[in-house]
């Protein structure tokens, strides 16, 4: 029996679900690991270490996320609702993002605004110049 192997768009979505996860979901019972994110995806489907249950063959790569269910039902059930501490725009974003790979990852108000009055906000990434 060959082993099935998440191919590059797979990888891609579980990657952009890790980079907006990361971006909006700052949980109080700790911090997740991502640090072997890559090595993971390289050892094919099934339960990564960071909670998310990735299948190959299913319709969407990502099939659950055990540690943050509610960011996992606001991506891939359409519950623009179902995260409390995101808009529905921000979760419609990150749909599109995340699984389609259009647009942009949503960024947060405070990353545009300056922290403190007079301060500059250093926004880095991909596309990102000066505002």
């Amino acid at each position: 029996m060959s082993k099935v192997e998440l191919n590059d768009e797979q990888k891609n979505v579980v990657r952009r679900y890790v980079e907006v996860w990361r971006r909006f979901r700052r949980l109080p019972d700790g911090d997740r690991s991502f640090a072997n994110l890559d090595e993971d995806l390289a050892q094919g489907p099934g339960m990564l270490l960071c909670g998310i249950l990735v299948e190959a063959e299913a319709n969407s790569v990502i099939t659950a996320d055990v540690k943050d269910l509610q960011f996992f039902a606001a991506i891939f059930r359409n519950g623009d609702s179902a995260v409390p501490d995101m808009t529905a725009q921000e979760v419609k974003q990150a749909r599109q993002y995340i699984i389609h790979g259009k647009g942009t990852a949503a960024v947060r108000w405070w990353w545009v605004k300056p922290p403190f009055p007079g301060e500059k906000a250093n926004l880095v990434g991909r596309g990102s110049g000066p505002r």
